[in-house]
């Protein structure tokens, strides 16, 4: 695949000026050669010149480095599905490899119907990952661990990866008779939310 095959790819669309365009397919370029820091630098410099999309394709780019957490703010976050089922797909990787799982399977589903046949055994093999992963009670251990880390990112100033943490924390808690640590999980999410972090229940 050639790099504006990848643009087309990544859904990448050219109007943000010559400056941003032409980091666009230098990123690109790197991207389809597997360097993926090279095409995190040309995503980044594209998003500075204005490029509407750049922080997405950087976050894919975050994703590919093994750096989840970075990406999911470079995302925006993880609520909602967007337009573009390969980017969604992305977001979902991320959400799994920061072990957000219940994020990611809402992702996932989806993403599912609107993902090519390739995409869609993949998306297959993570469902059933998380759904091993998530088909006992969740433990209060694992509860705490999120509300820590959602404290450890608001304490960062990251509010929109405090609040991805903070959200899994309040679903874990719901599959529980006992709600463990419900309230604290609420509050952990106003306060990212009240900090900058992305919208929706908590």
């Amino acid at each position: 695949m050639n790099a504006s095959g990848l643009l087309v790819l990544l859904g990448l669309t050219f109007s943000a000026g010559p400056g941003a365009d032409e980091h666009l397919l230098a990123g690109a370029r790197e991207f389809r050669e597997a360097r993926y820091a090279e095409a995190l630098v040309e995503f980044r410099v594209a998003q500075r010149f204005g490029a509407p999309d750049a922080a997405r394709y950087a976050a894919v780019a975050l994703v590919k480095l093994g750096r989840p957490e970075e990406a999911i703010e470079s995302f925006g976050g993880l609520e909602g599905q967007g337009a573009d089922a390969l980017v969604d797909y992305y977001r979902a990787v991320a959400a799994f490899d920061a072990r957000l799982y219940l994020a990611a399977d809402r992702l996932l589903a989806g993403v599912a119907d609107r993902a090519g046949p390739r995409i869609g055994e993949q998306v297959a093999r993570m469902r059933a990952d998380i759904a091993g992963a998530l088909k006992d009670e969740p433990g209060t251990a694992a509860i705490d661990w999120y509300l820590d880390r959602s404290a450890a990112a608001r304490a960062e100033k990251r509010p929109v990866v405090a609040a991805a943490y903070g959200r899994e924390a309040v679903a874990l808690s719901e599959r529980r008779p006992d709600r463990h640590r419900r309230a604290d999980a609420v509050r952990a999410v106003e306060a990212a939310r009240a900090a900058g972090g992305t919208g929706g229940r908590p």
